[in-house]
């Protein structure tokens, strides 16, 4: 089974992986862009020989977190394979360093995941030949995951995309080539291309729970519990005692009481916790490339919005919170943000004034499972809160008639005797069939499977957003793609006309302008913090 080239949209800075490419010039200073603000590790290496190694290692003092590596790929007036040969060279080097030292999958992923950018089409050189660098780069990028190195070590890669455009393009050079893994079961395909007709409908829409964020390494229930009483300077012998209060509201509540002890209250010790957390995960990016609208997480933190809104940051509305009435999503965060700690449901006693101190939020989620087709991932569907809701869904629905599961659960396996509860309700979508209870079950491969289903899934609701950019992309368009694009761009230059205003003061033409701009007629927009890596 051969490693897996991913197509992502995401900010390299923030992306978890084991190593990331840096591009820079001869100089070995990258531009300040590529750094997070209170980023503490060296910001520049040794310059580069003319005729010598192309890749270097940025010393990073942090060994949990991705490993940058610069590589000289800012050039001017070079080929499009020399911008592949430098991505070829990081991929090389990094894969010999990681098997090297042995080092095992940071954030515990099965396989090390390489990322780097669309080399060469930021400040490099090649912007204006985007497309013909996509084509020469995505062939090399499947010949290196085919590879396998000393010790059966196999790699993974993310083409990590900052503009919709390049992501769109990406996309459709990839589907027009058609590498895809043969480990992606037919039956899981199908899966996918059901999932992919409720999002093209409009009708999909996310419910997300800790398994997603576990896939940045952020603890699950239990582990987070776990340092929690840590932090509430819990003995080991009363960490194991804690077990034996089956419930983990229970848990939790002890665990509140002895923090109150200490002068800290939970939410606050929560998110010192999960604060620290500053990537976001491969299946966050890729849930957050799905074409939905609305999400609801049972998550505090805030790596999933950080993913969806990079491509429209004012377009999203965090709830509950400061509402904006013109947003195009919204994300429900259900028990609390760490952007608000005093306010994270955990304990038992703020599970039971849920309702109370939020009343609209329960008739939100019922309107929600009762409208769209749901996706659940990272959930394991055993919240009181969410149980208590679907009930009185359940009871709607019995009463309308049989319309069928209202929801899709992604699953690693098989979840026991628990699935018999929502059988109805849920269609179940299993990564492995085996049981995951059992001894030596294989989670972390079968999270991997996981991510390559949702890569499979997002390629099949893929934009047209690099149509209109200009020629960067030309190459990648087929014949169809650059008849509309030429038509478009004729109406686009009789509507902007100086003697076209009644046309664009029409009732129709904000519905046709935000078409065009999905179809990329206006640049990308900008973060607030610097610009963003490009390449």
């Amino acid at each position: 089974m051969s490693g897996h080239v991913f197509v992502v949209r995401a900010d390299l800075r923030r992306f978890a992986c084991d190593a990331w490419l840096v591009p820079c010039s001869r100089r070995a200073r990258p531009g300040y862009e590529w750094f997070l603000p209170g980023c503490d590790g060296p910001r520049q290496g040794e310059p580069f020989a003319e005729g010598g190694p192309r890749v270097q290692p940025l010393l990073d003092p942090a060994p949990d977190r991705p490993r940058p590596w610069l590589g000289l790929i800012g050039s001017r007036g070079r080929s499009v394979s020399w911008y592949a040969d430098g991505a070829a060279e990081f991929l090389d080097a990094a894969a010999g360093a990681i098997v090297a030292t042995g080092e095992p999958p940071l954030f515990g992923r099965a396989r090390p995941l390489l990322a780097l950018p669309v080399v060469g089409t930021g400040r490099g050189g090649a912007a204006e030949r985007a497309g013909e660098v996509v084509q020469e780069l995505l062939p090399r990028l499947q010949s290196f995951v085919g590879r396998t190195f000393p010790g059966g070590r196999e790699f993974d890669i993310a083409l990590v995309c900052f503009d919709t455009a390049s992501h769109a393009a990406a996309q459709a050079e990839r589907v027009r080539r058609a590498d895809w893994p043969t480990d992606l079961t037919d039956d899981l395909r199908a899966e996918a291309d059901r999932l992919a007709g409720h999002a093209l409908r409009g009708e999909l829409a996310l419910f997300l729970g800790a398994g997603v964020s576990m896939a940045a390494g952020l603890p699950g229930w239990g582990g987070l519990l776990d340092e929690l009483a840590v932090r509430a300077g819990m003995s080991a012998e009363e960490r194991a005692a804690l077990a034996d209060l089956r419930n983990a509201l229970d848990q939790a509540t002890v665990v509140e009481r002895r923090l109150r002890d200490r002068g800290e209250t939970l939410g606050r010790a929560v998110a010192a916790i999960l604060g620290l957390r500053r990537h976001y995960a491969l299946v966050h990016t890729l849930l957050a490339a799905l074409p939905v609208r609305e999400a609801i997480t049972t998550n505090y933190d805030q790596l999933f919005e950080d993913a969806w809104a990079l491509s429209d940051p004012d377009g999203l509305s965090v709830l509950p919170g400061a509402i904006k009435p013109d947003a195009r999503r919204w994300l429900l965060k259900m028990h609390g943000c760490l952007s608000d700690p005093d306010k994270v449901v955990l304990s038992r006693s703020s599970y039971t004034r849920y309702d109370e101190r939020l009343p609209a939020l329960g008739g939100m989620v019922q309107a929600f499972l009762v409208t769209r087709h749901v996706l659940f991932a990272g959930f394991s569907l055993t919240d009181d809160n969410f149980h208590r809701l679907v009930d009185a869904v359940r009871r709607l629905r019995d009463a309308a008639g049989p319309p069928g599961h209202f929801g899709t659960a992604l699953s690693l396996g098989a979840g026991g005797l628990a699935e018999v509860l929502w059988d109805g309700d849920v269609q179940r979508v299993r990564m492995d069939d085996r049981p995951e209870a059992v001894q030596g079950f294989p989670a972390a491969e079968a999270a991997r499977r996981l991510e390559v289903f949702l890569d499979y899934l997002v390629s099949r609701t893929r934009d047209a957003a690099h149509l209109l950019v200009g020629e960067r992309f030309d190459p990648l368009l087929t014949p169809g793609e650059r008849q509309l694009r030429d038509a478009l761009a004729r109406f686009v230059a009789d509507v902007t006309g100086g003697d076209a205003a009644a046309v664009r003061g029409t009732v129709a033409w904000p519905q046709v302008e935000r078409l065009l701009r999905c179809l990329g007629l206006e640049p990308p927009p900008v973060p607030a913090d610097p610009p963003g890596p490009g390449g």
